[in-house]
């Protein structure tokens, strides 16, 4: 039996890298956090030539219709170059909610995500939906100054739903959020009385919905793999630069230790990504409990990558001059979104019925 990705896979994950290498040098990077909206003009059209914003789009609404170990490949390389892309948000998440609906609306949504065109955000927070009006506050919204539709989910009475809405909708308002990783954007999405069309409720459950958000979970494990490999690449590259008493501090063995335990770690977190992801693709029984374990284990290794990183570049590893803070704030970002180590080991826990 074959462990290994695909030839299609592989095809996939060479064409991104070489596309985003060459697309996105690190004075690109740099430059987002400059701008106020935190976007790259041209990235969208970019990666959906890639097939990358329609990887879960249904191929008959102009998608690939491939799988989220498809989409943790996507991810794994977004995060090796620091994308500025919620990927897990506009590109996992929400396509896997607007396929919940069979309105033409949605079928044109999940269209123009596959070209590139719209931009949408996943939702979670505090909602209510009643009467056909929604009320309440999400904090931390992907994109929320900048996405052109909401993927909302609420609670409906005793059920739980997801809606869809459009940005500037009467009843919403948007308040911008200063945060540390400044190619990802988040901002709190408030909703007073919004008024929700009957084909803007895209159907779901507390399951379906928690199956998403276990979805996104894998996306960002994924982009934690990839920063994770980054961080500790660089840093082996610069022990052998930088020199301390006429030797590279590379030949230390403490240096040595560092970066070697480092590496031991990473690599055995892709196995355990792409049996997550396998996992879910497949509905296998233990998905839900594989897609929390996975994103707990990438945010304790992310956190390891990034503090011996930091450590082997010494006092000016954390300084903006460093292009290593773009990592450190990414792979912190990873492990608090859609829930930290201890919260997702204790919902694994409960599955098991420990």
């Amino acid at each position: 039996m074959d462990f290994g990705l695909s030839e299609e896979q592989s095809l996939l994950q060479d064409s991104l890298r070489g596309f985003l290498a060459d697309k996105l040098p690190m004075d690109r990077i740099r430059s987002v956090y400059e701008d106020a909206d935190g976007r790259l003009e041209g990235l969208a059209s970019g990666l959906a030539a890639q097939g990358v914003c329609g990887i879960l789009v249904p191929a008959d609404q102009g998608g690939s219709g491939l799988g989220i170990l498809d989409a943790a490949i996507a991810a794994e390389e977004l995060g090796r170059v620091a994308a500025p892309c919620s990927f897990h948000s506009a590109y996992v998440m929400a396509p896997l909610a607007l396929a919940l609906g069979g309105s033409e609306a949605q079928a044109e949504a999940l269209g123009a995500i596959a070209r590139g065109e719209l931009l949408a955000s996943f939702v979670g927070g505090d909602f209510e939906l009643r009467d056909g009006r929604l009320d309440g506050t999400g904090a931390f919204v992907p994109d929320a100054h900048t996405a052109g539709l909401f993927v909302v989910a609420c609670r409906d009475g005793a059920s739980t739903r997801l809606v869809s809405l459009e940005a500037g909708a009467p009843g919403l308002s948007v308040e911008e959020l200063e945060t540390v990783d400044g190619t990802r954007r988040l901002g709190r999405l408030s909703a007073k009385e919004a008024k929700i069309a009957g084909g803007a409720v895209l159907g779901g459950d507390e399951v379906s919905v928690e199956r998403i958000l276990d979805a996104g979970r894998i996306a960002l494990a994924a982009d934690t793999l990839g920063a994770a490999e980054t961080m500790i690449d660089q840093a082996v590259a610069y022990s052998l630069e930088r020199k301390q008493f006429d030797r590279a501090i590379g030949s230390f063995q403490a240096v040595k230790h560092m970066c070697a335990e480092t590496a031991a770690e990473i690599e055995p977190l892709r196995s355990l990504l792409w049996y997550a992801a396998y996992a879910w693709d497949e509905g296998m029984e233990d998905s839900p409990w594989a897609a929390k374990t996975l994103k707990a284990h990438a945010a304790e290794v992310g956190t390891r990558a990034m503090t011996t990183t930091v450590q082997v570049f010494g006092g000016m590893g954390f300084t903006w001059e460093c292009d290593m803070h773009i990592w450190f704030k990414r792979a912190g970002y990873d492990r608090q979104v859609l829930g930290g180590p201890a919260e997702l080991r204790a919902a694994a826990i409960e599955l098991q019925g420990l």
